[in-house]
This record gives C-alpha cells, sequence and structure tokens, in this order.
C-alpha cells in the first residue's frame, strides 16, 4: 500500500550538498560586494553599473533575436514577437549612450509608479472607513504619495538614493545567504 511518497527519504534530504553550499556562500559574498558598489556614492561607478545593465540587456536581445532567427517557424511569428528583442537592444543602446539620463529616468518611472500607488491606497483607505483599520491604510497612502512626489521632484537624489537602497537590500540578502550557509554547513 503506497501512499505516494518515498518513506525511505531522511528528513536531512533536502539540505544541499557541500558543494551546493559553497554556491549559496558565494552568491551572498557576491550579492554583498555589489551592495557595497551601489552604497558607495561614486557618480563614474553608477555611470559603469548603468552601463553594464545596458550591455547585458544588448547581449540578451541579440540571444533573443538569434533564436528567434533560428527557428524554422519564424516566419510565422507576429511582429510583435519580435518586440522581444528590439525593446531590450533599444533600451540598452540608451543605458550605454545616456546612462545619467537614463538613471533619471529610471527615478522618474518609479516617482510616478509609487505616487499612483500612494493614490489608490489612499483611495482604498477611504473607501473602506466602515472597516477596521482603514486609517492605517491613508496614512500609508499619504506617506507613498510623499514619496512620490519626492521622487519626482529631486530627481538625480532620487537616483541616487534607488541604488542606495538596491545596495542596503543586496548586502542584506548576501549577507542572509552567508548566514544560510553556514547553518547548513554546520547541520551537514
Amino acid at each position: 500500500m503506497s501512499t505516494g511518497t518515498n518513506m525511505s527519504q531522511s528528513p536531512t534530504s533536502s539540505i544541499p550538498p557541500a558543494g551546493g553550499t559553497w554556491m549559496v556562500m558565494l552568491d551572498g559574498v557576491l550579492l554583498i560586494l555589489l551592495g557595497v558598489f551601489l552604497v558607495i556614492p561614486s557618480e563614474s561607478a553608477h555611470d559603469m553599473l548603468i552601463r553594464g545593465l545596458g550591455l547585458l540587456l544588448i547581449a540578451g536581445a541579440v540571444a533573443v533575436g538569434a533564436q528567434l532567427w533560428m527557428t524554422s517557424a519564424a516566419r510565422q511569428y507576429s511582429p510583435f514577437t519580435w518586440l522581444a528583442c528590439v525593446a531590450p537592444l533599444v533600451i540598452g543602446v540608451i543605458l550605454l549612450i545616456w546612462p545619467q539620463e537614463s538613471l533619471e529616468a529610471i527615478a522618474v518611472t518609479v516617482g510616478v509608479v509609487v505616487l499612483f500607488r500612494g493614490v489608490i491606497e489612499t483611495s482604498i483607505g477611504l473607501a473602506n472607513r466602515d472597516q477596521r483599520g482603514w486609517e492605517l491604510l491613508v496614512i500609508r497612502g499619504i506617506i507613498t504619495i510623499a514619496l512620490g512626489i519626492f521622487f519626482l521632484w529631486f530627481r538625480s537624489w532620487a537616483a541616487y538614493l534607488l541604488l542606495i537602497l538596491l545596495g542596503i537590500d543586496l548586502i542584506a540578502k548576501g549577507a542572509t545567504s552567508v548566514a544560510t550557509a553556514k547553518a547548513l554547513r554546520s547541520r551537514g
């Protein structure tokens, strides 16, 4: 009588082999280094990062375009399918040529999205005044609106703030990966 599970599996079978923990550790260390690179306030480093992202987008666009071209059904694809390689190619070229302006454009885009999100959160909170905790949603929406206005008003600062916040996030994720790898190694 089989229940569909393998009862012979040990409870430690979900732990990756020793080589796997080194990969998690390496991933964590690389995330920390990238995070530190982003947190350091250097305009040339940020330009280099944006240009590197542009090169990666161009390489990805070329790879997708080559894959589409190599398939025998390439002639059956709609023109919109080719946007999968054309759009990243154009964005990559823009990032490569105008890294500083691209960084500010990213900050403006984030500002608009955050502003609209704040308006939506505030509207939802006000529409649900009969529900418990609606005040918190309205307060969070107003703070989000203020953050969106900050990103739009102070574009150059906002761009660097985004990079710094991304750097802090990467450092935290990297530290978590390193701690996870150490825990896995001590169990194994």
